[in-house]
């Protein structure tokens, strides 16, 4: 039996090869990658959700771990989990909470106070005054009624569905919660040992590696400022205003105006608007018009015009038409998660689309737009004593 000696390959299987690899040796691991690959993304396939949230957690908390290294530099272990433990009880709480007093007050209301406001809107459809308005367009109090009634048991019907999913889908929460906080214990562990292994192995020089990593990192922040924390604070407001003018339950139709808020162009106005005309027509005009004045100001023109900024300034924003599509399109893609996914998605496409611009794309547009003179031209220019203007040249990131 021969011993392997010095330099061999057998004495350590990382060591590289002393010659490089052949063409056909490429292609082989090429392909054996590939399959790799693709199996590892079978695998995590069907707990993404809860692996992305964990990411999006960890990137999004890593500042304020760094902010708490510097006191706290003997316990990262510690740290790390508490930061995960908190921020996602936080996040759980806040879902729960705030689902179960909405769902409460649905079923409350289609069940003891629809009956009543279904009674008093049959007598006043019944009226003379309203029925010889309806006989105008065509149409009867029965006929209305029955309309009525119909889209009233369309609508518990597909809350009782609702209920039962939510019930359902009980533990399927309880692994995403877990799967979260473990992914972002170990990402906001490990995380800059993570980075600095992405620049070492994605194939892009690593400025644009790097360059790429910011604008994710960016992408991440804005979206969870421009989503997550507008969407608190307009529905908190929104909450506030509804208490001061007198509506019945506004924790409920805050925590509805705060979903409302993730609409682009309608927002919290398909809550608010109607609550504040309806207070107006039932003889309540004052605290109609203060509910609509406040809703204007304080629910609209300060998150959107003057929080929205502040929070924004630095990170990545989107144009509202993208924000609508990313919105439908990833609760049509994703379900619920699209609220997230789609949106990150979307800004992840434009800031790629960014760095093509920068440091792709506009060298050789400017290189068309502006042709390099010849060296005749340049010496008649300088005898003609013109004055040129250079090109532009374009921001590396």
């Amino acid at each position: 039996m021969v011993k392997p000696t010095e330099g061999d390959p057998r004495l350590d299987p990382y060591e590289p090869p002393p010659d490089n690899p052949t063409r056909f040796e490429k292609r082989t691991f090429g392909v054996l990658l590939a399959v790799a690959g693709f199996l590892f993304l079978w695998t995590v396939s069907p707990i993404w959700v809860p692996v992305f949230l964990g990411v999006l957690l960890a990137v999004v908390a890593s500042p304020l771990q760094r902010r708490l290294e510097r006191r706290y530099r003997r316990h990262p272990r510690l740290l790390a989990g508490a930061i995960s433990f908190v921020t996602v009880a936080l996040g759980l709480g806040l879902v729960v909470f705030m689902g179960y007093f909405v769902i409460r007050e649905m079923l409350h209301y289609l069940t003891d106070v629809m009956p009543q406001h279904a009674t008093a809107a049959e007598h006043w459809l019944r009226s003379a005054r309203v029925g010889r308005l309806l006989h105008r367009i065509g149409q009867s109090p029965d006929g209305v009624m029955k309309q009525a009634q119909g889209y009233g048991h369309s609508a518990v019907t597909h809350l009782t569905e609702v209920v039962g999913g939510l019930l359902a889908a009980t533990t399927n929460l309880t692994v995403i919660v877990i799967f979260t906080t473990i992914t972002s214990y170990y990402l906001l562990l490990e995380g800059p040992a993570l980075a600095r292994f992405l620049v070492r192995m994605l194939p892009l020089p690593q400025p644009e590696t790097r360059a790429l990593m910011h604008e994710f990192h960016e992408v991440a922040i804005g979206t969870l400022l421009g989503i997550g924390v507008l969407a608190l604070v307009q529905g908190g407001l929104s909450g506030l205003g509804f208490w001061m003018f007198g509506v019945p339950k506004p924790l409920v139709w805050g925590a509805l105006a705060g979903l409302a808020s993730l609409l682009p162009a309608i927002g919290t106005a398909i809550i608010c608007a109607p609550i504040g005309l309806l207070l107006i027509a039932t003889g309540h005009v004052y605290a109609g018009i203060g509910l609509l004045v406040y809703w204007a100001v304080a629910v609209v023109l300060l998150p959107d015009y003057w929080l929205r900024p502040r929070l924004m300034k630095g990170h990545m924003r989107l144009h509202e038409l993208l924000v609508l599509i990313s919105v439908f399109g990833g609760i049509e893609a994703f379900g619920a998660i699209g609220l997230l996914v789609g949106p990150m998605f979307v800004a992840m496409f434009v800031a790629m689309l960014r760095i093509y611009e920068r440091n792709y794309r506009l060298p050789s547009t400017e290189g068309r737009l502006h042709p390099r003179p010849r060296h005749g031209d340049d010496d008649e220019e300088d005898a003609a004593g013109e004055d040129r203007v250079p090109p532009h040249q374009p921001q590396h990131a």
